[in-house]
């Protein structure tokens, strides 16, 4: 089903018009959902690469060598 053969198009076109784009409320508003999700994907890709890492150490701390360094030998 398209959308537009519904008539929802522009009702949705008519309601992006009714934002006032020089609002400084609406601005604000803007800028803080843009704050939280970049805050999200950040947080999102740390995690990850926290995750990457523990791999890596639990793979290096089997080795001789590592704890050999973890010994002060």
């Amino acid at each position: 089903m398209d959308c537009c053969s519904e008539g929802a198009c522009p009702k949705l076109d008519e309601d992006i018009l009714d934002i006032p784009l020089d609002d400084p409320d609406a601005n604000a508003a803007a800028a803080k959902i843009q704050a939280s999700f970049r805050g999200h994907m950040t947080r999102k890709k740390i995690k990850g690469g926290e995750m990457e890492r523990k791999t890596k150490d639990a793979e290096c701390a089997g080795g001789a060598r590592a704890g050999d360094l973890r010994n002060g030998d």
